[in-house]
């Protein structure tokens, strides 16, 4: 198969659209080769994607909105456009539409209970957070009013008295560890890109190197085909009859020329019958090959 980049605009805009009905279900053209909707649930909820196919498909990123609106951090301000779904943002020509369009189905099928129900969740303290002020809370209770009232006043020992809360201290213990787990897979991801690099760049040189392959193999195709009709047996045996009877004719016109006395007996003699000769030894060769030619075709049949 031929890489992408063989294919022109139309091939890949029909490609990409058979990916979209592929990893999706319910897919709806509304119009032919620019305008599709799919209609998917997310948490009970009826929703749809439009897809916009531009003219300049698949040169520029296909243009994609939902509805009804949800809020979501994909979906561009005061509009239904999603613009910062991963595979729009990085979107190339080599991008699986179908792909897309599933991956920004499930983001929003998966985010809908987290924003359904954020109001309530953002309103309740945390099991951990609660643990921490009942600590602190029984800790306080152990003061007198004067320790109390210093604490409220000094912020040294404000932050003392948190610095030394055994929850807290766990708390950025695991927040520190957390950090440093983050660190190690950015790390792993930046040593990972020149990997991913050296891989584009021997894939890149392998289409290369296939390009150059399948020129070279064309035009020895086209050198074969040429020497294959310059060698075919039955072109041959039509050459040699053409050239048989051009030589009877060449002795023909020698015969007239003796007639009419314009050359020698001995010049006649020599050239008369060298050209017969050369005629004969043509169609002996012609009839032969001809002959080789019919058994061919009848052991082959």
């Amino acid at each position: 198969m031929l890489p992408r980049s063989y294919y022109n605009d139309q091939d890949i805009r029909k490609r990409q659209i058979d990916t979209l009905k592929v990893f999706n279900d319910n897919v709806v053209e509304i119009s032919e080769n620019s305008e599709y909707k799919i209609e998917f649930a997310a948490d009970g909820k009826n929703m749809s994607l439009n897809v916009v196919l531009g003219p300049e498909y698949p040169s520029e990123k296909p243009s994609i909105f939902v509805n009804p609106v949800i809020p979501h951090p994909w979906i561009a301000e005061n509009s239904n456009e999603v613009v910062r779904a991963p595979g729009l943002v990085n979107y190339t020509l080599h991008s699986d539409l179908g792909r897309i369009v599933q991956a920004i189905i499930r983001e929003f099928q998966r985010a809908m209970p987290h924003l359904a129900n954020s109001e309530e969740t953002s309103s309740d303290a945390s099991p951990q957070s609660q643990v921490i002020s009942l600590s602190m809370l029984q800790e306080l209770n152990n003061l007198s009013i004067d320790e109390l009232k210093e604490i409220l006043d000094n912020t040294d020992l404000q932050d003392k008295l948190l610095e030394n809360n055994p929850q807290l201290v766990k708390l950025d213990l695991e927040t520190e560890e957390l950090m440093n787990s983050i660190e190690e897979i950015a790390q792993d991801n930046i040593a990972k890109q020149q990997m991913l690099d050296d891989l584009k760049t021997d894939v890149i040189d392998r289409i290369s190197t296939i390009v150059q392959m399948k020129m070279s193999y064309e035009e020895l195709h086209r050198k074969h085909q040429k020497l294959a009709e310059m060698y075919d047996p039955h072109r041959i045996r039509d050459c040699l009859k053409q050239a048989a009877l051009k030589a009877d004719e060449d002795a023909e016109v020698i015969a007239e020329m003796f007639l009419l006395g314009e050359i020698p007996v001995e010049s006649f003699i020599t050239k008369f019958a060298e050209k017969r000769a050369l005629g004969q030894a043509r169609r002996a060769r012609e009839e032969r090959l001809a002959h080789q030619l019919a058994q061919l075709d009848r052991a082959t049949t």
